[in-house]
């Protein structure tokens, strides 16, 4: 985004655009990765949200024990809190670290919930 910015042809009208598109896409990634960071504070707490959500698992160990959980709490997400886009994709192995610590569907609709709204 910052590449189309930066590379706006001249022209007052088209660098205002493209700058009130960067300016949006900037606005939505802090927006969501606000929302997950508040989820992982809800389910875990202050001290051990982000630190939960981040656990990278040992070599040889799958992303998620349970790929219907991982699913079933990005829907809720989605639900509650709206589309991921394709920036958000790189939170999934914070759902993933959700559904290996055992967070159920009423713990993630009442999170997000709470987070987003």
């Amino acid at each position: 985004m910052a590449t189309k910015f930066n590379q706006a042809p001249e022209g007052f009208e088209k660098w205002v655009k493209a700058q009130q598109e960067l300016t949006k896409e900037i606005a939505h990634r802090n927006h969501l990765d606000r929302n997950i960071e508040a989820i992982g504070e809800i389910l875990f707490g202050s001290n051990n949200g982000v630190k939960v959500l981040k656990t990278i698992r040992q070599v040889g160990q799958p992303l998620v024990d349970d790929w219907d959980c991982l699913m079933a709490l990005v829907g809720i997400y989605k639900q509650h809190c709206g589309s991921l886009s394709r920036y958000g994709i790189k939170h999934m192995r914070a759902f993933a670290n959700m559904c290996n610590a055992g967070v159920g569907k009423d713990q993630m609709a009442q999170a997000s919930t709470n987070a987003c709204t």
